[in-house]
């Protein structure tokens, strides 16, 4: 009997599937940054907007809705950096 330890290959199909996104990552990374980077800059011209009427209902609805677009874009760059997607998911949660 032999003490050799076989080891599964790895699928082709899964390494080209790992190219093809290890490549999309790197093609995304750039529009990624700019992303991130508009949404800083909106949000922070959205808060140099402060002004009169301080209760406008449709004024404070709109800020709302660049700061969480603000939010959104860095939270996704935050996972892109700390590489915490799972890529082959056909879901999109990761």
């Amino acid at each position: 009997m032999s003490n050799t330890i076989r080891f599964p290959q790895p699928d082709a199909a899964m390494a080209e599937r790992d190219q093809k996104d290890a490549v999309a990552y790197h093609q995304m990374e750039g529009d990624l940054r700019d992303l991130a980077n508009m949404g800083r800059i909106t949000a922070q011209l959205g808060s140099n907007t402060d002004g009169e009427p301080r209760l406008c209902e449709k004024r404070n609805l709109a800020l709302f809705a660049v700061y969480h677009l603000h939010a959104m874009p860095l939270e996704f760059e935050k996972k892109y950096d700390d590489g915490d997607f799972h890529t082959g998911s056909a879901t999109g949660s990761g």
